[in-house]
């Protein structure tokens, strides 16, 4: 047997050895970060959403910081605690510019009538396992993609009455690439999971 031929079956082996020990991100109980989890329907297999139709006019937003409502076992730390504020950081900034780009939303400080909050949290993160992440063929089956998933609403500001609400969860890009860090495909979901958000509020608004 041929040295490539050998190296190609190890290859193999290994992706396979790997698809069937990878964890994806998905559904799992709710973190109890939102206000009100009744009125959640599924609208596809990595999300579940409420929309108040009655809402009327979504202009003016509060952008709550975006936190983690997770904790890592204190013996399985995959995460620095400096990592995990850079990704809350990242969906921070990822919401404000998706919201205010091209003569879009009032990002604003204080509540008031036709002022809403948005709120944020970020309920698991899956390792991007990066030097799989960079192969052509790993790539392809989706071995050593990461992800992440959260909750989020948005609520009246004045009256706290949730508007709208979602629970997502799902991994990075087969296309685009995460790079060599532990959080590549998280930042990439949330980065997709922001322009998400403006189309919603954009439909919203009948825009």
């Amino acid at each position: 047997m041929s040295n490539l031929v050998k190296i190609t079956l190890h290859l193999t082996a290994l992706q396979i050895f790997l698809c069937a020990c990878a964890t994806p991100v998905s559904e799992s109980d709710h973190s109890g970060f939102l206000s009100d989890y009744t009125k959640l329907e599924r609208i596809d297999d990595s999300m579940l959403q409420f929309v108040d139709e009655s809402a009327g006019d979504l202009s003016n937003f509060i952008i709550d910081p975006v936190v983690i409502t997770f904790r890592q076992p204190a013996d399985e730390q995959v995460f620095t605690d400096e990592e995990l504020s850079e990704l809350t950081e990242h969906f921070d900034e990822a919401v404000i510019e998706a919201l205010s780009k091209d003569e879009g939303y009032s990002i604003v400080e204080h509540p008031g009538p036709g002022v809403v909050r948005i709120r944020i949290g970020i309920t698991s993160v899956e390792e991007t396992i990066g030097i799989l992440n960079i192969s052509i063929y790993t790539k392809i089956t989706g071995v050593g993609l990461g992800g992440a998933s959260f909750e989020g609403e948005i609520v009246d500001s004045v009256t706290g009455e949730q508007l709208a609400a979602v629970v997502r969860w799902g991994t990075g890009s087969r296309i685009l690439k995460a790079g060599i860090t532990h959080m590549g495909d998280a930042k990439i979901a949330i980065d997709r999971w922001a322009k998400d958000l403006r189309a919603q509020i954009d439909k919203a608004n009948a825009r």
